[in-house]
């Protein structure tokens, strides 16, 4: 204090160009410090690592980062001897001011924010885990092209319920091309639109594929229940196709309405984090919940139908019974092998843990091309006695097959019963 009662702002004499030196560094330094906004002279994020001046956000992350959307989880920016803090309410974890940057959207009024993931408490999976599953992919994608070549190349295996198999199969080989991409490619923040492009397309295509799989679980339970079903195939098959592929569509104009439009509604999030959903709500809305009802529709078609069949139905002759029942069965296994397989998916979702033991399940889901191939094609003697007698593209089959017994021949064809009575007319007049 001097004199005067007014502190004394320099009890040493020290030039003032220096202070006034140290006091410029010292706001530079701290002005930079607690500068905390993703983007920079007030633009606005838009997506990925872009601002809407064209600049990047300024965070650095080795592990990437996550959003915390600030319209539906609160957190709260303190400034600590240690610089600026974030912390989430929901967790309390606090996360220092170089691991976070602040954001700002057009027409959203809470900011969000950008938070770096940390080693401990990163969930990516190791390097050999991505390549089993890429590899696994590869080969599933594989054998469901086969399939649909088999099917599309014999016009045999043309009734409504072969065509609807063939919708499910050309779903999921569109899926599991999309994942074979997904697993080679890593997320590039440059390639924010390929990427949610990309899980569009893949959210699409698995949406379908158990769309379609409904309708053959529908069509085999309508076929022993009804008799005589009002609606013919040939307008059946046209309100199949409406089903499988236009319903799937408005779930996809949905997702991408919710993705694009502003506010705080529930969104995809996809691109934010990795090619795919990003939250457990978001998953469970847009995703799982429609699985899992389809799922459990599936389950009540075919139990009624196997019940009916084995326990009450006596309607049908002892061929079109038998070839019912093996169509039955048939199916079931394929349910089972997708159904079971997913369910396994959607606990191990619920239960939020990557623990070893989901591994298997996660293997038998990523090989189900191949074990579909099983059942269709391997498996079905039918499909192998036409392959023998039709040799497709030249292809040689063993001579066996062609001596099979049609395990789903249900009745007469009208070019063999004119045969048959033709061969009939020539004995007697001999």
């Amino acid at each position: 204090m001097n004199h005067s009662g007014k502190p004394c702002l320099l009890s040493m004499k020290v030039p003032v160009w220096i202070v006034c030196l140290h006091w410029l560094i010292w706001t530079s330094l701290l002005s930079e410090a607690i500068d905390i906004n993703c983007c920079q002279n007030g633009t606005t994020w838009v997506a990925g690592r872009n601002c809407s001046d064209g600049s990047n956000i300024r965070i650095k992350c080795t592990l990437g980062f996550y959003k915390i959307n600030g319209e539906l989880e609160e957190f709260n920016i303190t400034q600590t001897k240690n610089g600026t803090v974030l912390t989430e309410i929901e967790s309390l974890i606090q996360i220092s001011q170089d691991h976070f940057c602040i954001m700002h959207t057009e027409h959203v009024d809470k900011p969000s924010a950008f938070v770096c993931f940390e080693e401990t408490y990163m969930d990516e999976p190791p390097l050999w885990k991505n390549i089993l599953f890429f590899i696994l992919s590869v080969i599933s994608a594989i054998f469901l092209i086969a399939t649909l070549t088999v099917y599309l190349i014999l016009p045999e295996l043309r009734e409504i319920q072969d065509k609807a198999m063939m919708g499910a199969v050309s779903s999921l080989a569109i899926s599991y091309i999309i994942l074979c991409i997904q697993h080679i490619k890593e997320y590039e923040s440059e390639e924010i639109t390929m990427c949610v492009t990309l899980a569009f397309f893949l959210y699409y295509a698995f949406i379908t594929a158990f769309f379609w799989l409904n309708i053959v679980a529908f069509n085999i339970w309508r076929t022993v229940w009804f008799k005589n079903f009002p609606i013919k195939d040939r307008i059946l098959f046209p309100i199949y196709c409406v089903f499988g592929w236009f319903v799937p569509t408005c779930f996809l104009i949905s997702a991408l309405v919710a993705h694009h439009i502003q506010g705080s509604h529930l969104k995809p999030h996809f691109g934010e984090y990795r090619c795919w959903f990003n939250g457990t709500a978001e998953v469970w809305v847009f995703f799982y919940g429609p699985i899992a009802f389809l799922l459990t529709l599936n389950v009540i078609y075919l139990g009624l139908t196997s019940w009916r069949l084995w326990h009450e139905y006596r309607e049908y002759s002892g061929n079109k019974l038998r070839a019912l029942r093996f169509k039955c069965l048939l199916y079931i296994k394929l349910m089972l092998v997708m159904g079971i397989t997913w369910i396994f998916e959607i606990l191990s979702f619920a239960a939020d843990t990557t623990q070893w033991y989901w591994i298997p399940t996660d293997i038998l889901n990523t090989l189900q091309g191949f074990i579909i191939f099983l059942l269709l094609v391997v498996t079905r003697k039918r499909v192998r006695k036409l392959l023998a007698k039709k040799k497709p593209c030249g292809i040689v089959f063993p001579k066996s097959w062609t001596a099979y017994k049609d395990e789903e021949y249900e009745i007469v064809l009208p070019e063999e019963l004119e045969l048959s009575q033709q061969e009939t007319m020539i004995i007697i007049h001999l």
